[in-house]
């Protein structure tokens, strides 16, 4: 799982308007329009008052239209509604309902749920391909990824995801490897992966945005 340093870094690079990285339990009082927060799903300490690690990524924006309208939404990976803490957040700053995804596009197996956000985050904010019309380029991101709920292939996923983190030279873009083309490609993939032979579901740190 990227840390919060990891995120800060990508999103400068990405230009993505970061306005920072919480625990759930500690969202700032104040939530801006226009910005992006990243949220994880664990409270900042135990019940014992360790400080924890954190789990899983999400993500929040409230989007601000030119004529004032304020677009909200959640996004977590995993297509799972938010927290209690979030939705209060929203309802406490805006006195709205806070709509989220549902559509899981990440597998259980890996942990890229930093990734999945911070790419969403580039498309609806500063990518050239986005529309302008926040919800639209929202389900337009989802469209690019299977639904894992009634989808196998959970490689699509992670060969579409990547395409999100290449270098902006051409000259250093690394050609993602081929994941599906026929069932027995896919097969083969597989058997490779279980193997140890390939790893294509760790994605580097290092990397920029094309």
């Amino acid at each position: 799982m990227l840390t919060d340093n990891q995120i800060h870094e990508l999103a400068r690079r990405m230009s993505v308007p970061l306005a920072g990285c919480f625990f759930k339990d500690e969202l700032p009082r104040k939530i801006d329009t226009n910005e992006t927060y990243i949220i994880n799903l664990q409270d900042s300490t135990d019940d014992e008052g360790n400080q924890n690690e954190g789990t899983h990524w999400t993500m929040l924006q409230v989007n601000k239209t030119p004529n004032g309208t304020l677009e909200p939404i959640y996004f977590d990976p995993y297509g799972k509604e938010p927290p209690e803490a979030v939705n209060k957040a929203i309802k406490n700053n805006f006195n709205m309902y806070l709509p989220f995804t549902k559509k899981d596009i990440q597998s259980l197996m890996n942990n890229a749920c930093g990734f999945y956000c911070l790419a969403l985050a580039h498309f609806i904010n500063v990518c050239k391909l986005r529309s302008g019309h926040f919800y639209n380029d929202v389900e337009e991101f989802l469209d690019m990824f299977d639904d894992l709920n009634v989808s196998v292939d959970w490689k699509k996923n992670e060969y579409i995801l990547k395409m999100f983190f290449q270098d902006e030279d051409p000259s250093k873009r690394i050609k993602p490897d081929n994941l599906h083309q026929t069932h027995d490609d896919y097969e083969r993939i597989i058997n490779e992966d279980e193997k140890g032979g390939i790893n294509l579901m760790k994605l580097p740190i290092d990397t920029k945005l094309i």
